[in-house]
């Protein structure tokens, strides 16, 4: 799905899928980084498999909250992000919120018959639970998944691989 380059100034991204799919990786390359991620926390997989061309990304134990009605995500690594300048979902002012509604938004995508001209590919999921193990600090625990997302596994120069765009634009 097409979107405005620069909605996140981080990003320059051109699809929904490329975006999502970068957040991923920038939210992996916190957790691998020390310096950021003081306290080691390892909360996200992310896996290629080049032979079906597809990405898998897990994550686990991200804390929430509500405001204002809507959900926000404690950023868990805290690095530096530029908040998003477009409207929802392309508003958030931490990545793993910003990842997190980017989820939201291509998940709800998916069951459009408009959007998703293929209705077996569905690749994002996401759940949202109450926080029972916490300090009651923050009420709830959001998990991600990307199974099968699509990608271009290209081997010109070295392997790269960047996500297929899947969704139709509006």
């Amino acid at each position: 799905m097409n979107i405005t380059p620069g909605v996140y100034p981080d990003f320059s991204e051109t699809t929904l899928e490329a975006l999502t799919l970068a957040m991923g990786r920038r939210l992996l390359q916190r957790q691998k980084n020390l310096t950021i991620n003081v306290t080691g926390k390892d909360i996200m997989d992310l896996t290629l498999n080049e032979e079906d061309s597809v990405v898998n990304l897990d994550i686990d134990e991200l804390e929430a909250y509500i405001e204002d009605g809507a959900i926000k995500i404690v950023d868990p690594f805290f690095g530096s992000f530029q908040p998003g300048i477009g409207s929802y979902p392309f508003d958030q002012t931490n990545l793993a919120s910003a990842l997190l509604h980017l989820v939201v938004h291509q998940h709800i995508a998916e069951f459009s018959p408009a959007l998703n001209p293929e209705p077996a590919k569905k690749h994002c999921d996401f759940s949202i639970r109450p926080n029972v193990r916490g300090d009651g600090q923050y009420p709830l625990i959001c998990t991600i998944s990307l199974t099968d997302y699509p990608v271009i596994v290209d081997y010109t120069n070295g392997m790269t691989s960047a996500a297929k765009p899947y969704l139709l634009t509006p």
